[in-house]
């Protein structure tokens, strides 16, 4: 059960910080010249579909990596 929640929590963490990477790769920045809390708040709206489903991807990814390191850490 804890190899469970060690897992979602760290899938959760990489979804959000990929998220924000991806936001701010300059290919994908946007060009607005506004206060900082206005251009996050933009950069998290924009692309919504494309960052979400890349972020899901590399969160599941890293999540099942990491689960399988504590399954086999535990196993010896």
């Amino acid at each position: 059960m804890k190899k469970v929640i060690i897992s979602i929590i760290s899938s959760f963490i990489v979804f959000v910080a990929t998220y924000i990477i991806i936001g701010y790769l300059p290919n994908f920045r946007i060009k607005l010249d506004a206060p900082p809390l206005e251009y996050f708040v933009e950069t998290i709206k924009h692309m919504v579909f494309f960052k979400s489903l890349v972020s899901f991807f590399v969160g599941v990814l890293v999540s099942g990596v990491l689960l399988i390191i504590i399954g086999n850490r535990t196993n010896i």
